[in-house]
């Protein structure tokens, strides 16, 4: 199988249900008692987007072994490895933060915040890879 093919399709949807969590989470944080389902949205996004972030890293892994490789994005590939690791880790200290009773929202938005920084670093270096250095793009002789 051409696991590389996966990977560009799984990062899709933790870059969706983190982002769009944090919304949610934002509302949640403004709406009323009678909104409460938000907050409960918010959870379960997060922890989905979790969960895909870590198959989209290790479709990522296998990527990175089987893809046809460009010796000029090496320092690229390994930016974007790493801050794909730090996405993962920060997000799943999230993930597993928030099943304790809940923290102040403020707190909370802000570590949401800086993992989705990570996030948009893995998603940055990504793109480079895809479109500065056409990897994963070229025709090959599979």
């Amino acid at each position: 199988m051409k696991w590389h093919l996966l990977h560009p399709m799984a990062v899709h949807f933790p870059i969706a249900l983190l982002t769009l969590g944090f919304a949610v989470e934002v509302l949640g944080t403004r709406a009323s008692e009678k909104a409460a389902w938000l907050r409960e949205a918010a959870s379960w996004l997060l922890w989905l987007g979790t969960a895909s972030a870590l198959a989209a890293m290790g479709l990522g892994l296998l990527a990175a072994k089987t893809a046809p490789h460009v010796p000029e994005a090496w320092d690229t590939l390994i930016a974007h490895r790493n801050a794909g690791y730090a996405a993962c880790f920060l997000f799943s200290l999230l993930s597993t933060w928030r099943i304790f009773p809940r923290p102040r929202a403020g707190l909370f938005l802000a570590g949401w915040l800086i993992c989705l920084g990570a996030l948009v670093d893995a998603a940055y270096h990504g793109g480079e890879l895809v479109y500065r250095y056409g990897m994963g793009t070229a025709p090959s002789a599979e």
